[in-house]
């Protein structure tokens, strides 16, 4: 963790080193790394203030609120993050079991907020502007962090900041938008990843987008077979253009 730490503090522009305590997934947590942390509380504040010490930019964790609901010790290890010289903690509302399913707890994410004097970050169900407001009017977190909301849905990030700052709520995007960043996303990971690793990334990415646009069920068949950038964005805006203007046989299909 240290040297990992340094490379980032040293080596990049981030703003802040952010220890992962939250992630659920098998693979990482029989490397005692994730959500595994979660159990043990006692070491968590030694393994922040080693961090801490030996780099200058703030260290943050995000973290679940426990391993199962028989193990849930939020306050301990949020507590133990600040004892250790935290700047920060990001709560996601779930236990490592409920993964991402089941329903996030903001009343242990709130307790955990009157518990500690450092700032609290409050994570889980916000997927609208609206379930942003809620979370900070029923916790008291210092701030929201949206995950799976802004899948597909990068609009949700403005539209809240929008929503908090001034009570006014942006319209959504128009299908021609979606598509039109939709494809300006998969030219960005083009440009990093190369087209052959991007065009499949952008499959899963393509579906968030098309999620809940009418009739979109044929071209997220279609765009799950492709493997290059042109027969995907011809795909797209070929079903905007359907959209737009359907004939009176594809708009008895798309309806």
């Amino acid at each position: 963790l240290v040297q990992a730490a340094r490379i980032v503090d040293q080596q990049t522009n981030a703003d802040i080193i952010d220890i992962n305590m939250g992630c659920p997934v098998p693979k990482i947590t029989k490397c005692d790394a994730g959500a595994r942390w979660l159990l043990q509380p006692e070491k968590i504040e030694e393994m922040i203030a080693t961090v801490v010490a030996a780099v200058s930019k703030p260290v943050t964790v995000k973290m679940r609120i426990g391993w199962d609901s028989e193990h849930i010790y939020a306050i301990e290890n949020a507590k133990a993050v600040e004892r250790g010289g935290g700047s920060a903690v990001s709560v996601h509302g779930r236990t490592r079991e409920q993964l991402y399913t089941g329903k996030a707890d903001w009343d242990i994410i709130r307790d955990v907020k009157q518990a500690l004097s450092i700032p609290v970050i409050g994570n889980g169900d916000v997927v609208t502007p609206e379930d942003a407001k809620r979370m900070l009017d029923h916790t008291g977190v210092d701030g929201v962090m949206i995950g799976r909301g802004a899948l597909g849905n990068p609009w949700m990030l403005y539209r809240t900041v929008q929503y908090l700052a001034n009570g006014e709520l942006p319209p959504e995007p128009t299908p021609e938008e979606k598509i039109r960043i939709a494809i300006l996303h998969m030219d960005r990971l083009i440009a990093l990843k190369g087209e052959h690793v991007a065009v499949k990334e952008m499959r899963k990415h393509m579906a968030w987008y098309l999620k809940g646009m009418t009739g979109a069920a044929r071209v997220k068949d279609a765009i799950m077979e492709m493997l290059k950038r042109d027969e995907m964005v011809r795909a797209l805006n070929d079903y905007v253009e359907h959209l737009a203007s359907p004939t009176n046989e594809e708009s008895a299909v798309l309806q």
